[in-house]
């Protein structure tokens, strides 16, 4: 079964939950994989290289930093990741991984930058899918052009 076979009111808001869940999972559904894992690459990356620089206990905390956990969560699936990890090592000392300095940011505001930007990013994903998966035909739109007019 093909998204082409699928009515527009379900094909397109799943669309736009696939590309919530996992970046680009939206474009694959719709048959375009090059954009789909370009998608996918380039969010996931920019996601967990801030998770990396900033540390997942002091850049995915949605007690301290509300409005940039609300951008971190237009990556679906990795900001709930990352935050899963992140209530697993909350009993650690989130200060460690503050302290660490990149010029005059702190590597946890990098790493907050970052997701936030993957986040924002994502959410441009998502509306790009919920469009095209609107201007994909159906087999019936299709079918009305190609009969010849009476």
């Amino acid at each position: 079964m093909t998204s082409q076979n699928i009515s527009p009111v379900i094909r397109l808001p799943l669309a736009g939950i696939l590309a919530w869940l996992v970046p680009g999972l939206g474009h694959i559904f719709l048959g375009d994989r090059a954009r789909g894992l370009t998608c996918l690459v380039t969010v996931t990356v920019t996601f967990w290289s801030g998770v990396a620089i900033g540390g997942v206990r002091s850049t995915v905390d949605p007690q301290q930093r509300k409005l940039w956990f609300m951008a971190q969560l237009c990556t679906g699936g990795n900001t709930l990741g990352a935050y899963a990890l992140h209530q697993s090592l909350k009993a650690g000392n989130a200060k460690a991984d503050a302290a660490k300095s990149i010029g005059h940011w702190s590597s946890a505001d990098v790493g907050v930058h970052y997701t936030g930007v993957a986040g924002l990013l994502n959410l441009l994903v998502i509306f790009d899918a919920i469009a095209r998966a609107d201007a994909v035909p159906t087999r019936r739109s299709r079918r009305k052009r190609t009969e010849p007019a009476t």
